[in-house]
């Protein structure tokens, strides 16, 4: 009684704020993300603490805005036919997963989670982009990368709150932060690192000729970028290290710097194959990387064993069921219930149609990336470059399939949408005092 009590008023309070600043619920909700690790019952069915967040948010927008921002959204799908036809396929695809899976009511709990309302987030801050700029998203990933940092780190110098529900044997130093592993931090920080560097480059202007309160915003972004790429080198995430590491060499190649970024591309393949600590992990040769080859191995075989599993895939919820389980020996393999391989992970949970259509997804994002660099060479750079460092990183781990992952993919799927001319070029209200050229150092 007393939970549902705490509940009802927590859902009224969101709810007011949404009423009465849907711009600063929609801060919240964002700042918010890790909360869906406060999880509860609701009677028989289960929820988190984001759920109501975003619950509370979407019946506001529905109940007040909706209507008003039909057209704008109606807009936006006539321009990008292509990504809302494989929008539309992933969705449709994912839901089909779940009458698939041999637990239907459990799958499509977790459908609920991983697809239905992230993908609402998305057609709402479509629809709100008026009010909602690039630069206010900004900001609130920012803030988001805050609570996550902070934790990171005092677990990293105080040796205390520790509790790696998925990890109880000795961590050796590496941080969790809010969540049950070390590598979920990467997974959070990394594509947002990334857009906080491009916006604080694109801004870099305000040192000199901004206004206090705008140096002040300005640094309080780049301390909550420096604190993000500690508290990523503190959970010692090998994959997040590749994966942000090959995201600032394409960023900074992308603004120019074409013979710096090949530069340390290159003293980079030098020195990972050249450390004896690093080759093990890049070749697939330690205990992680070999429980890859065999999820990845265990993967393959159940969708080539038919055609219905080649098409229709295991189900949502299903990988452990159906794929690994056969094969999983926990003497000798972390107990993983994704192949850790995103477009595999598609593939055996919503099948062939969706995993082709969240490519589909993947692969239009980064050309709206690329045409908005013609405009804006700093932000759509950033923006490509955020994008592949989930793809990089979500080659070897899972950066979709969690309640904040799936919300914060959507997430910047909105930001590289832009809704009409003037938007996609306001990334912030500050201009660079010098366009950056196209290329810098091929001069």
């Amino acid at each position: 009684m007393y939970l549902i009590t705490l509940l009802i008023l927590y859902f009224l309070a969101v709810f007011l704020l949404a009423w009465r600043n849907f711009r600063l619920a929609i801060g919240f909700l964002i700042i918010a993300l890790p909360t869906y690790l406060i999880r509860f019952n609701v009677g028989p069915l289960p929820s988190t603490a984001l759920e109501v967040t975003f619950g509370a948010v979407f019946l506001v927008w529905l109940i007040k805005y909706s209507r008003i921002d039909w057209p704008v959204i109606k807009e936006t799908i006539l321009k990008h036919k292509f990504l809302f036809i494989c929008l539309g396929l992933f969705f449709i695809s994912s839901l089909v997963g779940c009458f698939v899976s041999d637990m239907v009511l459990k799958s499509l709990g977790q459908w609920r989670a991983y697809f239905l309302e992230p993908i609402i987030l998305f057609f709402v801050l479509l629809g709100r982009r008026s009010q909602i700029k690039t630069s206010d998203m900004i900001w609130f990933l920012g803030l988001s990368t805050l609570s996550v940092s902070l934790l990171a780190l005092v677990q990293k110098f105080t040796g205390s709150l520790y509790d790696p529900s998925l990890w109880s044997e000795n961590l050796n130093g590496r941080v969790t932060s809010f969540f049950t592993t070390p590598n979920a931090i990467g997974l959070y920080l990394e594509a947002v690192v990334i857009l906080l560097a491009a916006f604080l480059f694109l801004n870099k202007a305000v040192i000199k000729t901004g206004q206090p309160v705008q140096k002040l915003k300005y640094f309080s972004l780049a301390t909550f970028l420096i604190l993000a790429l500690l508290a990523i080198f503190f959970s010692f995430s090998q994959g997040a290290w590749v994966a942000l590491a090959v995201g600032a060499v394409l960023f900074v190649y992308l603004v120019g710097y074409k013979k710096t970024a090949l530069g340390v591309l290159l003293l980079g393949i030098i020195l990972v194959l050249a450390i004896p600590a690093m080759r093990p992990a890049v070749l697939f040769q330690d205990k992680a990387g070999q429980n890859r080859l065999v999820l990845w191995g265990d993967s393959w075989k159940f969708l080539s064993a038919s055609p219905k599993n080649f098409v229709l895939g295991a189900g949502v919820r299903q990988f452990f069921r159906k794929v690994e389980k056969s094969t999983y020996n926990p003497q000798e393999m972390e107990r993983l219930i994704y192949p850790h391989n995103l477009f595999l992970n598609f593939w055996v949970e919503t099948g062939l149609v969706g995993m082709l259509s969240f490519a589909g997804i993947l692969g239009y994002a980064f050309y709206l990336g690329y045409k908005i660099r013609k405009n804006n060479l700093i932000w759509g750079a950033g923006l490509m470059a955020a994008l592949v460092v989930f793809l990089i990183h979500g080659l070897v781990d899972v950066t979709y399939f969690k309640n904040d992952l799936a919300m914060l993919f959507w997430i910047i799927i909105s930001i590289v949408i832009p809704t009409t001319k003037e938007e996609s070029l306001a990334v912030s209200r500050v201009k660079p005092e010098v366009p950056l050229p196209s290329t810098r150092d091929s001069e």
